[in-house]
């Protein structure tokens, strides 16, 4: 019986480790699609000498959404850390 419940909680264990990489992957793939975007958004405006307002804009909000998927990516490493140990 000790052992059927230690298999269990090693399964879920195992099964939200895996859960956790998965979301981890999608937060990556979502924010990359995003920094094309709009860098490309930021390059079809200079290219059409659209407004360099909107561009600026365009790369305050690209710089903010770095600073946040690193955020984000250390917590997700230091957390990575706690649990290898």
């Amino acid at each position: 019986m000790l052992t059927l419940i230690k298999s269990i909680l090693k399964s879920l264990e195992l099964y939200l480790s895996l859960k956790n990489k998965t979301f981890y992957l999608d937060l990556v793939n979502n924010h990359e699609k995003e920094r094309k975007s709009i860098i490309q958004e930021i390059e079809d405006i200079r290219t059409n000498g659209g407004d360099a307002d909107r561009a600026d804009l365009l790369r305050e909000q690209l710089i903010r959404k770095d600073r946040d998927f690193e955020h984000l990516s250390t917590f997700y490493s230091e957390s990575e850390k706690r649990s290898n140990d």
